[in-house]
């Protein structure tokens, strides 16, 4: 569409305000305002290459050995609502005043799936990434975490802070707590918990823990208004080396401590 036209589209001459109640009935009238954005599976994404839908494409670890690879590309997990988003293809100034409502008014939530997140994030044009001021993800948990995931931590973390101004963070941390004799309140008053003092001295060391390497990462998304650490718990064994135990006491840290020492460096202090 011509600048001309833009210019005398009738929509265009409503008021601003009277746009924006209209944008938030089109694409945010919903009580779920948490968008899911998650790995397409190789079915769905085998179609979607038929019939040629642009998109980012990227390679994951596709199987539950996290031994193969396989290309795909992210979607939408489900829709909270009706969500109307053909306005933004009208014109650019429409897409532009719409994106924000649209980016703005939801949360994005990437679960686990953290190789989606660069992709997804590249693809949208500065006005959208701009507008996205709340996100979700999980770290997957310790003893399983590997190379490939490390990468695309890092990969996702620089970019958030490099390309985002987000307000509110929820940073879910798999963990793990053994069972003792299926009583695992128990099993908890025995171990020990780390403070946040010991996450800035483990910080600190030149030679961190690779395990470790993606606080790193994640501590440079500054400015935060809100950050939420949770712990997403699981079973594991009962500690019998040094890497298991001090993955049950940062586990049983995450909460207290650990959440305690992000927040001291990616909350704007007031």
């Amino acid at each position: 569409m011509s600048e001309s036209t833009m210019a005398t589209a009738p929509f265009l001459k409503v008021p601003a305000e009277i746009r924006l109640v209209i944008y938030k009935l089109l694409l945010s009238d919903h009580k779920d305002m948490t968008l899911r954005i998650r790995t397409e599976e190789p079915p769905r994404y085998e179609q979607r290459k038929r019939e040629m839908r642009r998109r980012s494409n990227f390679r994951y670890i596709a199987d539950r050995m996290r031994s193969r690879s396989a290309e795909a590309t992210y979607c939408l997990d489900r829709s909270p609502g009706d969500i109307h988003s053909s306005i933004l293809g009208v014109n650019q100034q429409i897409h532009a005043e719409a994106s924000h409502v649209l980016y703005s008014e939801h949360t994005f939530d990437f679960g686990t799936d953290i190789e989606s997140i660069l992709p997804f994030l590249q693809d949208l044009t500065p006005t959208a990434l701009f507008s996205i001021k709340r996100m979700n993800i999980v770290k997957r948990s310790l003893p399983y975490t590997k190379e490939f995931d490390r990468c695309e931590w890092r990969n996702a973390c620089a970019f958030i802070s490099q390309n985002l101004r987000l307000v509110q963070l929820d940073l879910f941390v798999e963990g793990g707590t053994p069972s003792l004799a299926n009583r695992p309140a128990l099993y908890w008053k025995q171990k020990s918990t780390y403070s946040k003092a010991d996450f800035a001295l483990i910080a600190r060391l030149e030679e961190m823990d690779e395990d470790m390497e993606w606080m790193k990462h994640v501590i440079a998304i500054k400015d935060l208004q809100v950050l939420n650490v949770k712990a997403l718990l699981q079973h594991c064994p009962i500690p019998s080396s040094k890497a298991m135990a001090f993955f049950v006491n940062f586990s049983a840290s995450i909460e207290i401590g650990f959440a305690e020492y992000l927040r001291s460096l990616m909350v704007a202090q007031s």
